[in-house]
């Protein structure tokens, strides 16, 4: 982002047209502008004061000057540190440099002013218009920017630590690695803002909105983002570790090779967000909308997905190890290759879902809905399958060793070539079910199942009365 700066001339021949103030310009500072003397160290003459329309006018042409020919000791730089200046109009004005530390700038117009390495430590801007102005390399920290216009600044490396930006316009702003850490941000608009890089660790951004921001490797950990409109920005490579999202609106979001470990995205809105990569162990997303999303390959060791609805969303490859699942809405995903050893999935929703080749020894299945479920040279070692339901579902070559299938309905499942090899089958429905070539299977578990005639059997064993159920 380019921006253009008046002349000298034109500067000058403007200021002293556009130099006014508000009605209260003189009335005493309260009790924040006190505060904010305080904590600044100022030596300039306009102290707690407002200059005069001509002084002022002197002083910027002096700082264009020193501008020119900072080496020149007679130069001056315009200092105005704790001055009182609000409701000035300075568009388009040279400020570059300028100490403004504490100044009161209350509703002032810095339209397309020029602000470079300013600084504004502790400056009072709130409901200023900084609208195209440049702030690149300024020091805001402390600052109070509350509901001010900074949309389509450019802020590069500027330093927002600890400032006040509750409310601010920021829309179409570019602020690549520049400072929000600690800084207030919560309702802020940031729609299609560029913050590549930009650090905000521990900053607040409750219910702003950052909907199409570029965020590519910025710093977010910590941060308070629960409610935020963060749909369709582009967050690959974030760092998102222990942020709160709660609620937080996310749809087509790219997150890919994030990093998010213990993260807080209950009750967040995913649907369609690419998370493919990502670091997301511990994390939380109980009761989550992650409908159609793509974690291919992320991890999510220990992560909580209670409830979470993410019908048709690509797991494949997904590291899923020790993760709670529990009632979560499965149906149509692909958790091909999906590693879950000792995942919880009790009354989950698998229907439809793919696990082929899912790695889920000692899981916990109990009464999940998985019918028609293609689950072929999947591994549920040892896994608890009591009341599970596998109807119709494809169970080719799974290695059902040692597993619990205590009241699990297999009706018509396709068990071809699988290993039940002591595995628990008492009252398990296997009605209609094809067991050619099982392995492992014997005459005492098939005894304790329910078969009929339509059960299929390896021709070494002998099927058992029919049952009804």
């Amino acid at each position: 982002m380019t921006r253009s700066l008046s002349g000298l001339s034109v500067v000058v021949g403007t200021l002293v047209a556009l130099l006014s103030y508000d009605s209260a310009g003189a009335a005493a500072s309260p009790a924040g502008d006190r505060a904010a003397s305080q904590a600044v160290t100022c030596q300039s003459l306009y102290k707690g004061k407002r200059p005069g329309a001509d002084a002022l006018t002197r002083m910027l042409r002096a700082h264009e000057q020193w501008l020119d020919n900072r080496e020149n000791p007679a130069e001056r730089r315009a200092i105005l540190c704790l001055a009182d200046l609000r409701g000035v109009k300075l568009v388009g004005a040279n400020l570059e440099r300028i100490q403004l530390e504490g100044a009161v700038l209350k509703g002032a117009n810095l339209k397309e002013a020029n602000l470079i390495q300013a600084r504004l430590m502790r400056a009072d801007l709130s409901h200023a218009v900084l609208q195209e102005a440049n702030l690149s390399g300024a020091d805001l920290r402390h600052a109070q920017l509350t509901n001010a216009n900074l949309n389509q600044v450019l802020g590069d490396e500027a330093v927002f630590y600890e400032a006040n930006l509750r409310g601010a316009q920021m829309r179409g702003a570019t602020f690549e690695r520049a400072h929000f850490e600690g800084a207030d941000v919560q309702r802020a608009d940031l729609g299609g803002a560029t913050l590549l890089e930009a650090y905000f660790y521990g900053a607040s951004l409750y219910k702003a909105n950052l909907e199409g921001a570029d965020l590519q490797g910025a710093d977010l950990r910590k941060t308070n983002l629960k409610q935020a409109n963060l749909n369709q920005a582009i967050m690959d490579g974030v760092l998102l570790d222990e942020a709160n999202l709660e609620g937080a609106t996310l749809k087509e979001t790219m997150l890919e090779s994030s990093y998010a470990s213990e993260a807080n995205f209950n009750h967040a809105m995913l649907q369609v967000a690419n998370l493919r990569g990502a670091d997301l162990r511990y994390a939380h997303f109980e009761s989550a909308q992650l409908q159609k999303a793509d974690l291919e390959g992320a991890i999510l060791e220990g992560a909580n997905l209670k409830g979470i609805q993410a019908q048709a969303a690509n797991l494949r490859m997904a590291i899923l190890y020790k993760a709670s699942l529990q009632g979560a809405n499965l149906a149509g995903a692909k958790l091909q290759k999906a590693v879950m050893i000792e995942a919880q999935l009790a009354g989950a929703i698998l229907q439809q879902a793919d696990l082929a080749e899912a790695y889920m020894p000692k899981a916990n299945l109990q009464g999940v809905q998985a019918k028609e479920a293609f689950l072929e040279l999947v591994n549920l070692v040892e896994a608890d399958l009591r009341k599970a339901h596998f109807e119709r579902a494809v169970l080719i070559n799974a290695n059902l060793h040692g597993a619990n299938l205590r009241d699990a309905s297999l009706m018509s499942a396709d068990l071809t070539g699988a290993n039940l090899r002591e595995a628990d089958l008492h009252h398990t429905d296997l009605r209609g079910a094809n067991l050619t070539a099982v392995v492992g299977l014997v005459q005492l578990q098939l005894d304790a199942a329910c078969v009929d005639d339509k059960t299929m059997l390896p021709g070494d064993l002998k099927k058992p009365a029919s049952c009804s159920r």
